[in-house]
């Protein structure tokens, strides 16, 4: 025995003992056979106090270890199950199943050094032992080693073909890789050799989100629940697939039943306090994300969602505050940065611009972390007027981004996109939408702010939302998900189709319309829904926005959009070629269309606020407010990535930036 291991087992207490006397030794067998008795009738609190009498009589009967591990490992005390399992481990090298289990253990631990020395202790002796190959798997790639981890996964299954356990983490290794189709492939697998397994249904739910999949992902989510009411995996997932369909009350819903079948759940107490802030709880999620700091301090996303929170409501230096605790819990979570950056801009300090500056270009860091710093890096860069750094920064986070993008088999394909426009365009013409006006709600007032994103939509809403009469509901992205065959399906809606779309799509709202009180969606994509608008709400009104082309494509590709089917943005030439589409499908709502469309410049609502502010309102039928004409003073909150911009005066800076970028390579107009 090397003097590491001596040491290592002196730690455990038990090495450097003096042999236990024979009476001791069949006395604690004897407890040990009783203990295990006790437990073959259900007495597991019997058993416990019996192991422990066993351990006192004999500290080197590795039974009585193992076995107190396993009912640790039961109750959920992870901790002192990995700490039994371990003097088990040192006190038998003959029992493979101990050491099968050691390996299981400390992965669950967090100890993957020891999960993987244990896994090849079983595999010298068993090679073809899938669970030893499937534990050293996914200790392999908890310590980065993704490769072999891979390897190791793929032999399990190879050894026992639709090995869930393994499946499992293949699966898992893949999602965090960021292929979400082999994530969702490994899954799938795994739900078709067990069906019943909720983990599976639920990280195939995930994997299927992350894809896009949203109608398929929701129906794995509510399977899993039907299996088991008690997985609060599932509720979490749940509340993220709602959330993602734009049913936000429903993620509401989800998510509160996550909490409540586990109480220390960090990540679905964060998720709810993210829901009841895109519902308008402004309040509720911010006593929400404090409620999490307070269980977890050290809970860096939570110390994020706060800062948002905060800075949405014009909180703007308590939310850098947040933010910095943020960053000081987890150095390296790049949406912090980039929000601090936005805070500071030209006033970034030196110190500040030295950490983006390693970070972005440090290969060690999470993928989404890393495009998180190029993006800070750029705005950080920008700021300061070093265009060129700035481009060179948001260009590797954007050809990231598309790798992401590429890998999910969701990259932007503009000559499909363009089909898809034509769709729309050849099936709801004027006749066909025509037909429909007569079913829609006529009561339900609202207002719909689209465009291009980056185009002025945040700064419109807010102008409105200034109004006492009007009430700003953000992004909701709500249309794109009412029907599974768009644009096929809307000729066909009768009556009862229509108001069903129409009250589904109010109820998901996070604030309805009603007494007279206006709301407005300013959700950019559904520039390509006006028709759907006009079946639904015939009396809703249209505010369309636009931009120098050039301004709002550099914008766009400044941005690092988290929102799904936004990866036109990661090429300058993809940007402009959406654009292109977008102008296309606004001239045919305008040839077809009987609602009215008003359509608002951002550079002419920078130049002169009150005088376009004062045609919208009569657009909207409202009544001049003087609140109106000063939009960064109003006490609404903001949900969009423009928080910083509406919070502060209009200014013309936005304003042919362009041109600070047109002699760089491939950003000119």
């Amino acid at each position: 025995m090397n003097r590491h291991e001596r040491r290592r087992q002196e730690s455990l207490g038990i090495g450097g003992a003096e042999p236990s006397d024979a009476k001791a030794v069949n006395a604690a067998k004897a407890r040990v056979r009783a203990a295990e008795k006790k437990l073959d009738t259900g007495d597991v609190a019997g058993a416990m106090a019996t192991l422990k009498e066993a351990q006192a009589l004999d500290p080197k009967n590795a039974r009585a270890w193992f076995l107190t591990a396993m009912l640790d490992l039961n109750a959920g005390r992870i901790t002192e199950a990995g700490d039994a399992i371990l003097k088990a481990s040192l006190l038998d090298e003959e029992d493979i199943n101990i050491h099968a289990n050691c390996a299981a253990i400390m992965n669950l631990c967090g100890r993957p050094m020891e999960a993987e020395a244990s896994a090849r202790f079983v595999l010298e002796r068993m090679p073809d032992m899938p669970e030893a190959h499937c534990n050293l798997g996914v200790a392999l790639e908890a310590q980065g080693k993704v490769a072999d981890a891979r390897e190791a996964l793929s032999k399990a299954i190879d050894l026992r073909p639709g090995y869930p356990d393994a499946l499992i983490s293949l699966g898992n290794l893949w999602f965090r890789a960021g292929d979400y189709v082999s994530a969702a492939e490994s899954f799938a697998a795994a739900v078709q050799s067990r069906p019943e397994n909720v983990m599976a249904k639920t990280n195939l739910a995930v994997a299927l989100r992350h894809l896009g999949e949203l109608a398929a992902a929701e129906q794995q989510c509510l399977e899993a629940i039907s299996l088991d009411q008690g997985y609060a995996e599932a509720h979490n997932a749940l509340g993220n697939v709602r959330l993602q369909l734009g049913d936000v009350p429903g993620a509401v819903r989800a998510f509160e039943d996550a909490v409540r079948r586990r109480e220390a759940y960090p990540e679905a107490r964060a998720n709810l306090a993210g829901a009841k802030f895109k519902a308008g709880d402004f309040e509720g999620a911010e006593a929400a994300y404090q409620d999490v700091l307070e269980r977890h301090p050290e809970f860096a996303e939570a110390a994020l969602g706060l800062g948002v929170v905060l800075l949405a409501e014009g909180r703007v230096e308590e939310a850098e505050r947040r933010f910095r605790r943020a960053v000081e819990i987890r150095p390296a979570l790049g949406e912090a940065w980039m929000n601090i950056a936005d805070a500071r801009g030209a006033d970034i300090g030196d110190e500040d611009l030295k950490v983006l500056r390693e970070r972005a270009a440090d290969s060690r860091l999470a993928e989404e972390d890393r495009i998180a710093f190029l993006f800070a890096l750029g705005a950080a860069e920008d700021a300061k007027g070093n265009y060129a750094a700035a481009m060179e920064a948001y260009t590797q986070g954007n050809e990231r981004r598309r790798k992401q993008a590429e890998k999910a088999e969701s990259a932007f394909d503009p000559d499909a996109f363009d089909e898809e426009i034509d769709s729309v365009i050849s099936i709801l013409s004027k006749e066909a939408l025509a037909s429909l006006e007569q079913f829609g709600d006529t009561e339900a007032e609202m207002i719909f702010i689209c465009g291009m994103p980056r185009s002025g939509t945040t700064l419109v809403e807010q102008t409105l939302a200034a109004h006492p009469a009007v009430t700003g509901a953000g992004e909701v992205d709500i249309l794109s998900g009412l029907l599974d065959d768009y644009p096929a399906d809307v000729p066909d809606m009768d009556a009862a189709r229509t108001r069903l779309l129409a009250d589904t799509y109010l109820a998901r709202l996070p604030v309805a319309p009603r007494d007279g009180r206006r709301v407005t969606d300013k959700t950019p994509q559904n520039v390509f829904f006006l028709g759907l608008i006009q079946a639904l709400f015939p009396n809703a009104k249209i505010v369309h926005c636009r931009r120098d082309a050039n301004d709002v494509a550099l914008s766009n590709y400044f941005q690092n959009f988290k929102a799904g089917g936004l990866d036109w943005s990661t090429r300058l030439d993809d940007i402009r070629r959406y654009a292109a589409a977008e102008d296309r499908i606004m001239a045919h709502w305008r040839d077809t269309l009987s609602i009215g469309i008003h359509e608002v410049a951002y550079e002419d609502m920078v130049a002169n606020p009150e005088g376009e502010a004062r045609k919208l309102l009569e657009f909207c039928g409202l009544d001049w407010d003087d609140a109106v004409a000063r939009p960064h003073e109003a006490t609404g909150t903001v949900l969009t990535a423009s928080n910083w911009q509406v919070r502060k005066p209009v200014y013309n800076t936005s304003v042919g930036r362009w041109q600070h970028y047109k002699d760089l390579p491939g950003a000119g107009g």
